[in-house]
Parts: C-alpha cells; structure tokens; sequence
C-alpha cells in the first residue's frame, strides 16, 4: 500500500513489506512503528519510549524509526542512547509527509504503525491504542485469508 492511499489519522497500521513481498520466510520483525515528527520538543523521546515499554510488554517483536521532517528543535539529538530505535535523518525532507514516507519505505515489519508525536498535543499517545490497531489489523488479515 502506498501512502498516498492512506487517508488516516495516526495511529495506524497498514501491511508491511515483509507480508507483501513474500510468505516464504518470516519478517525479521513483526511490528515497525514509525515515527515521523516536526518539532515535537521534549514530547518525542518520552512519547517513544512508551510505546517501546509497551510493545516490550506485550511480546511483540519490533523496530521503531525516527524521521525527522525539517525539524530545527534539536528533538531528534534527545533519541540518543536508544538502541532499538533507528533514526533516519535526510536534510531533504522538510516536512511530516516526506519524513512519514520515507520511514515506511524503510520499513522492514510484517506490518508497520504509525504514531504522531506534536509538541502541542492536547493528550498523551496511549500506546494500547496503537497496539490495538496492530490487532484488528491481525485479525482482518486473518479473515481476508480465510475467505
């Protein structure tokens, strides 16, 4: 699926490449969750490590990756030290859709997430919601095959 068929509001979860390319072997990961931001300020890191908790706590085997989209707050320096997490960092990409592509093209998971993480936001990202999406998504894949 390409991102300009996506029309949804974060967060979401669409059929990665691993499960589009192929069910021959298994995906490296099940689950990438992908992190587009423009100036989030200090919400990023702790925004993203919730969701790690989380997807730690339920079992699921993922990768998470940063794009920053013309950021110029210095938020992308505050990811430093998390090893699970992979930051793409293009001076090309000047904008949240351009960074959002771009992540879910380097996407390796079975099915791949998407989180918005702003500096204005009014509530917390709930991690579980995203998870559950991660479920729904599962179980209309499972009926679609059973079909």
């Amino acid at each position: 699926m390409t991102v300009a068929r996506l029309i949804a509001v974060p967060p979401f979860v669409v059929a990665g490449p691993a499960q589009q390319a192929s069910s021959a072997g298994e995906a490296a990961v099940e689950f990438s969750v992908v992190v587009p931001f423009h100036n989030p300020g200090a919400t990023l890191r702790r925004a993203i490590e919730r969701v790690a908790e989380t997807l730690y706590a339920q079992n699921i085997s993922f990768e998470m990756i940063a794009v920053p989209g013309g950021t110029r707050d210095g938020s992308a320096r505050t990811l430093d030290g998390l090893p699970w997490l992979r930051v793409i960092a293009d001076p090309d990409l000047q904008d949240k859709g351009a960074a959002l592509q771009s992540g879910i093209a380097a996407a390796g998971g079975e099915w791949v997430g998407c989180i918005d993480v702003d500096a204005d936001m009014e509530t917390e990202i709930d991690p579980h919601e995203l998870i559950e999406c991660l479920h729904r998504a599962r179980e209309n894949a499972a009926l679609a095959v059973a079909a």
